[in-house]
């Protein structure tokens, strides 16, 4: 029975984390149009897919930033594709594609590394995910609101396939040149989602490249240089699209204050330490779970006779993996210290939350493993199975925490729907002046069609919203 127990523990763990991420993607389906969409979406419908990206060269006020290439290509893609639908279903496809490219590098890094049993590789991947989503700075709109899933939430889910593939050929007997083939146009695309996380990815893109060299007379090196080289050009190569787009004389017109250079590097690093002072500190406890159930996991996935860690080397990944986890959140800061001398918006955050949790999770594996190699014991066996019993149960009662939040999707969907069936029923009418309801967005912190105050609760306004319907002016009903 006790040969069983970590087979049936993670056959359960991954019943709990699957149902939670369930969840989240269903409460998608509720969501609608905010904010940035509404005029995306306008683009999309007056000048299509392929225009609305050349905008990148324009000047003009779009209500967005179009040197984001890639973000606006896919923004007006999903528009004219699939319509609201597409926007619908963009929570279950982040999950999906989040989880799947998690598992891949796990299973290609086990393969490398050390065996472990798939149970357990998309157990933690699940893990990783749920909690990264359910300790998001900005849940709502890294994974319902669709101009902030493709900048953040998107970029680092093609940043796993890249390294997908670049950990596929350390796995190869020959390295495969299609491969580099692919890597090349994704990472070019991938720069294009958003600054913040280009700036990310060729970071930890430029640490993986410099690892490589300094290994280069190992096999795993070899086989991968050409292939992180060519991922880190083209990451280069889009960072600097991002850069020399004319759409960006609108940021030289914006009264935020900057940083010189020379300050940034150290306002960078006090906010990364605020982050992380503040994750540690105000949400100790489900960061605790969080480490305690991936330290449990490696524990019961563990083949000790396969294990040959030592205390130096443990010592050595723990340091070095804080090391990276503490340089990348560093410079998810420089950005936004740069342009506006302040901290990402929560959106942004989200992406230092991810890295301090991977770092997280890759220091609890490492000592699971090395504890599992050092005290071979069934009493450990049964507590480290208590731990993640005890996980999964706090990760049950954060699933009911989260289906609190359906009530206020179905209202603010119905309340979306009645609009815009207000809107659609007036155009029919001849009538180009509307009146209409204004929706509660305070529960997700993103803006709706209208601002919080404005003109339109007065009179008429024209905005991104009458764009897309086509009206001459929306105003709020009294």
């Amino acid at each position: 029975m006790i040969k069983k127990l970590p087979s049936l523990t993670f056959i359960l763990g991954n019943l709990v984390v699957l149902a939670g991420l369930a969840l989240l993607a269903y409460l998608g389906f509720y969501n609608r149009y905010w904010s940035d969409d509404w005029c995306y979406s306008a683009d999309a419908r007056e000048l299509g897919t392929i225009p609305a990206t050349l905008q990148y060269f324009g000047t003009a006020e779009t209500g967005y930033s179009t040197n984001r290439y890639s973000l606006t290509f896919f923004s007006a893609l999903t528009e004219n594709t699939l319509g609201m639908f597409g926007n619908q279903i963009f929570a279950t496809l982040t999950i999906v594609l989040w989880l799947g490219g998690l598992f891949w590098v796990g299973k290609n890094l086990a393969r490398l590394l050390k065996p472990f049993a798939a149970s357990a590789i998309l157990l933690s991947a699940g893990i990783l995910l749920f909690y990264n989503l359910y300790l998001s700075p900005q849940r709502f709109q890294i994974l319902y609101w669709r101009s902030g899933v493709l900048p953040y939430s998107t970029a680092i889910i093609f940043g796993l396939f890249l390294l997908g593939f670049i950990t596929q050929q350390m796995n190869r007997e020959k390295p495969a040149r299609w491969i580099n083939f692919v890597v090349a146009p994704l990472a070019f695309i991938t720069a294009g989602l958003g600054e913040i996380s280009c700036v990310f990815l060729f970071s930890a893109t430029t640490l993986l490249l410099l690892a490589a060299w300094l290994a280069k007379k190992q096999d795993w090196a070899k086989k991968s240089f050409q292939t992180i080289f060519i991922t880190w050009l083209f990451l280069l190569l889009g960072m600097i699209a991002l850069i020399v787009s004319p759409a960006n004389v609108r940021v030289a017109g914006m009264d935020a204050k900057r940083n010189s250079l020379l300050a940034v590097p150290f306002v960078s690093l006090r906010h990364a330490v605020d982050f992380i002072v503040f994750s540690l500190k105000g949400l100790l406890l489900p960061h605790l779970v969080f480490i305690g159930m991936m330290t449990g996991m490696a524990i019961l996935a563990t083949d000790t006779n396969a294990s040959n860690l030592t205390v130096k080397r443990v010592a050595v990944l723990l340091a070095f993996t804080t090391l990276i986890t503490f340089l990348l959140i560093i410079v998810i800061q420089v950005p936004s210290a740069y342009f506006y001398s302040a901290t990402p918006d929560p959106r942004g955050k989200s992406l230092a939350r991810f890295t301090l949790l991977l770092g997280l999770a890759i220091m609890a594996w490492v000592t699971g493993m090395w504890t599992a190699q050092k005290i071979s014991s069934k009493w450990l066996l049964l507590a480290s199975v208590v731990v993640m019993l005890a996980g999964f149960a706090y990760t049950a009662r954060t699933i009911k925490i989260i289906y609190g939040e359906l009530d206020g999707f179905v209202y603010r969907a119905q309340i979306w729907d009645e609009r815009d069936a207000i809107i659609e029923e007036a155009k029919s009418q001849g009538n180009l002046l509307v009146e209409v309801p204004v929706i509660d967005t305070a529960e997700i912190h993103t803006r709706d069609i209208f601002k919080t105050s404005g003109n339109a609760w007065t009179k008429y306004v024209q905005n991104c919203g009458t764009r897309y319907y086509g009206v001459d002016g929306l105003k709020v009903m009294p």
